[in-house]
């Protein structure tokens, strides 16, 4: 038996070319916390045996599957393959030197699937056909830029991982760039919105696909995809508030922007843009010793006129290709 600390595991991910078809790592992801771990239905069985205990004398395994919880830092380099699963598709150019991976929201409800790989000194483990089921990135002044992801994948396995960490690039509050225009052809000259923190929530409820005759699920599917984003500000106008109680229809668009570190003469980032974009939630904070602030959610919606739910979305790295 080995006692250990969350430190010592590992975390790796890999791109599957066949959907559920298990791959090796090809990228190792420095984690705050990473929960995974299989699951089980039991059906118990309903008959009446001669006494009032109502629990039955059977529980059979009616299906066997793994979710979980990934908490990590946002790193350019590893983030990008984050973003192919979460978005569907891809398309990589060079751009000053550096890999500029634009992402588009694919219409099919099979997205990229993963492979995951937790190594702990217990053992290694696969998880096959992983999907990404939420993804959340948190931003605040004082503090590196954070993502949360929840998993749906297949029951794990016994696996084969040798975790290899290479340099990669963050990001911290203070390179946060938040802007709000009439359209997206504004958002380039706005001036960016002093914001005290940031939350962006997608949430893609992906579900699981059982069928019949295997005991694990034939396919984890993606099905609506939603976006919103939360904001804190200080409270100086009635800006926001006449935004949320009238009929106000903005683009948005946030851009974090490592400008500390260099790849080749352009700079590692993570860039979304909304064309449209809708108000909700508004609250004001009036505590007596504290400076007046204000909480408001942005909602991403479908753009008629172009038919996106994202204008652009791109992540600038040092990967070539995943």
């Amino acid at each position: 038996m080995s006692k250990f600390i969350g430190r010592r595991v590992n975390l790796g991910i890999g791109k599957e070319e066949t959907r559920g078809l298990g791959v090796d790592a090809t990228l190792t992801v420095p984690k705050v916390n990473i929960t995974v771990d299989d699951k089980a239905n039991k059906a118990r069985s309903g008959e009446g045996l001669g006494s009032i205990s109502g629990n039955g004398s059977q529980a059979i395994v009616t299906g066997r599957f793994s979710e979980g919880n990934l908490e990590a830092e946002i790193n350019a380099d590893s983030f990008g393959l984050i973003m192919l699963a979460l978005m569907g598709a891809e398309s990589v150019t060079t751009v000053l030197d550096a890999k500029k991976h634009t992402y588009t929201l694919s219409e099919s409800n099979q997205h990229q699937s993963l492979s995951l790989h937790v190594d702990d000194p217990i053992g290694d483990t696969q998880f096959k056909m992983s999907m990404i089921d939420t993804l959340e990135i948190d931003v605040s002044p004082d503090e590196i830029a954070k993502f949360s992801i929840g998993f749906k994948c297949k029951k794990g396995n016994d696996g084969t991982f040798t975790p290899s960490y290479a340099a990669d690039y963050k990001f911290v509050g203070r390179e946060l760039v938040f802007k709000v225009a009439a359209d997206t052809a504004s958002l380039a000259a706005a001036t960016a919105i002093s914001v005290k923190s940031l939350k962006l929530t997608i949430n893609k409820n992906t579900d699981y696909d059982w069928v019949c005759g295997t005991l694990e699920p034939e396919d984890i599917l993606n099905k609506q995809f939603t976006a919103q984003i939360a904001i804190t500000l200080n409270y100086e106008d009635r800006t926001w508030r006449d935004y949320m109680t009238g009929a106000s229809i903005k683009a948005c668009s946030i851009q974090l922007k490592n400008m500390r570190q260099t790849i080749g003469t352009n700079n590692p980032t993570v860039y979304f843009e909304f064309p449209t974009v809708d108000f909700s939630e508004w609250e004001s904070q009036r505590g007596n010793d504290e400076v007046a602030g204000q909480t408001i959610n942005l909602t991403a919606l479908w753009d008629i006129a172009t038919s996106k739910l994202f204008s652009d979305c791109y992540v600038i790295n040092n990967k070539d290709a995943y």
